[in-house]
């Protein structure tokens, strides 16, 4: 007898899923994806990546869609890597837009995002897709969004 386990068909994904076309989208922010100590050569981070929903009424033909940000890396001090403030220039760029932190160009400790931050703020995202050549030398590619301006602030966690 045959046993059904897990499985992936090529092509499943794309058949189902309509993406996003690249251009600048009102977006409002309903997730946040936070993938701990990943390993950037000698270096380590934490990458959070939002998840935004296109807003339906600025653009009904993507009502329902959401696009995942490309990341922001948030390095950090740890045991044995290297460590060097300047490299968090995205995350503070992020925060900054946010309206989370004011970038006084002094030196400080930086906001640890959390997604009552940023839940339920309006967002005005550029979508482009990312292209790479995964390890079977197949083409990959996808919608990732990059925040422009936050438009709304973040709901109240109240």
């Amino acid at each position: 007898m045959t046993e059904f386990n897990d499985a992936y068909y090529p092509g499943d994904i794309e058949s189902i899923k309509r993406g996003i076309p690249e251009g600048r989208y009102s977006s409002e922010v309903i997730g946040l994806e936070v993938i701990k100590d990943v390993r950037c050569g000698k270096y380590i981070a934490d990458i959070f990546k939002p998840e935004y929903r296109i807003d339906a009424v600025s653009h009904p033909e993507y009502s329902g869609e959401t696009v995942m940000d490309n990341g922001m890396f948030r390095y950090k001090q740890a045991e044995g890597c290297l460590y060097e403030p300047k490299k968090n220039w995205g995350y503070v760029k992020f925060l900054t837009i946010a309206g989370i932190y004011d970038n006084d160009n002094k030196g400080k400790n930086l906001e640890y995002l959390d997604l009552n931050d940023i839940k339920g703020a309006g967002v005005l995202i550029d979508v482009y897709m990312k292209k790479f050549l995964n390890e079977y030398e197949k083409d990959v590619r996808y919608p990732v969004a990059r925040a422009v301006q936050f438009t709304r602030p973040a709901e109240a966690p109240f």
